[in-house]
């Protein structure tokens, strides 16, 4: 398998996202024809400039809801498409200004690709991965995109719901945001919706392409530590040289060195975002449980949705993550496992520094003041149990 090769399975691996990259103007290649070039730059300059004022129409009609009408059931409402807002302006900010450390995370990647020929059990590990990853990203592409359109549809439906039972009938807007005119006018509620749905598609645009990425560099990071695993267990399974069991072991330190350096590298992109994911990921799955089980019948269904693709979303990336810490811990298993005893002390020296390294754990934080893993999403679920249970209460006191 050549560089070219490696490089076509890591975009076939992330082609979803790279399709959603595409759709609000964003690439990490520069387009070769200038009306190409021109056109995505307008693109993404609209897309930013969507989802920014969407989430600030948002804000602001959230704190004029609360100042006019402080009730629990007029608030609460607005909070989990705020707090999505507030995911994909983060994560898009994220994206526009670590380009170029993703565009060289990519190229790093490639290099460290596993290339043909590989034993059968690496390449039975390599496919499980590829397959899993695909899976995860269909479901998660599917979920949110249909989500969106869902809630974008809505108020058409309702139009002609309320029109067949013979009720006064009006086609309302997307989402509840604040705008400095009169939006009722024909030509400009017109606008306004398509705006609207524009919006609210920009915002999930970003979300999966960002999220997708971190999972599959996450999943492929994950996929290369168990290839490691299995060169551990095989080491000294082959008669060789002392020579060249030394050379074998030091090839496997310098991969594990540059996959833990991978790692720290994508760890310091995507810290802050994962903080404030794991923070509205709470408040978004309580808030939208509250309106599921109490309020809003005609939007249950794309409410429904958002919950089963925002807990899709943080628990793609505590699952990933939480598979390189446990892949990380194996290597030092999987080398003790080995034929190590037939080695020389040189070689066994070597290896337990290998050990000693994998003994420390590679693990993606939120600004470091949590691990994120399968006991993270846990919490999470837990936290916004919580959260529902006291809404729950002062709801039904009120």
């Amino acid at each position: 398998m050549t560089n070219e090769e490696a490089k076509k399975e890591i975009e076939e691996s992330l082609s979803l996202s790279f399709f959603c990259m595409q759709c609000i103007g964003f690439s990490f290649t520069v387009p070769k024809r200038p009306s190409s070039y021109y056109r995505q730059k307008l693109l993404f300059l609209l897309s930013i400039c969507g989802i920014f004022y969407h989430f600030l129409s948002e804000f602001v009609y959230i704190i004029l809801t609360f100042w006019n009408s402080p009730r629990i059931e007029n608030v609460v409402p607005l909070l989990h498409t705020f707090g999505y807002g507030v995911l994909a302006v983060s994560k898009g900010l994220v994206l526009w200004y670590k380009k170029n450390v993703l565009k060289q995370l990519l190229l790093e990647l490639r290099d460290i690709w596993p290339m043909s020929p590989i034993e059968e059990d690496s390449q039975n590990i390599k496919s499980k991965s590829l397959s899993g990853l695909r899976t995860a990203h269909r479901w998660y592409f599917g979920l949110n995109l249909s989500g969106v359109w869902f809630y974008s549809l809505t108020p058409i439906g309702i139009y002609f719901i309320r029109l067949f039972k013979g009720q006064n009938a009006e086609i309302g807007f997307v989402w509840a945001s604040w705008y400095p005119f009169d939006k009722n006018k024909f030509v400009i509620h017109i606008f306004v919706y398509i705006f609207e749905v524009f919006s609210g598609q920009t915002c999930v645009f970003i979300m999966i392409c960002t999220d997708l990425l971190f999972s599959g560099m996450t999943s492929h990071i994950g996929m290369l530590l168990r290839l490691l695993q299995r060169k551990l267990k095989s080491l000294a399974f082959v008669n060789k040289s002392d020579d060249e069991y030394y050379e074998e072991i030091l090839s496997n330190i310098k991969l594990h060195q540059r996959l833990i350096s991978y790692c720290n590298n994508l760890e310091e992109l995507y810290s802050l975002v994962n903080l404030i994911n794991i923070v509205f990921s709470s408040i978004n799955i309580c808030c939208v449980l509250f309106v599921i089980v109490l309020l809003e019948p005609f939007m249950v269904l794309s409410n429904k949705l958002f919950l089963g693709s925002s807990l899709i979303q943080i628990g793609l990336i505590c699952w990933y993550a939480d598979d390189i810490y446990h892949a990380n811990a194996d290597i030092a298993s999987a080398a003790y496992t080995s034929s190590w005893y037939k080695t020389s002390p040189r070689c066994r020296r070597a290896l337990l520094f290998l050990i000693q390294r994998s003994q420390k754990p590679i693990a993606f934080t939120a600004m470091k003041f949590t691990n994120i893993s399968l006991v993270t999403y846990s919490a999470i679920l837990t936290r916004s149990y919580s959260y529902f249970t006291l809404l729950y209460t002062m709801y039904s006191d009120n």
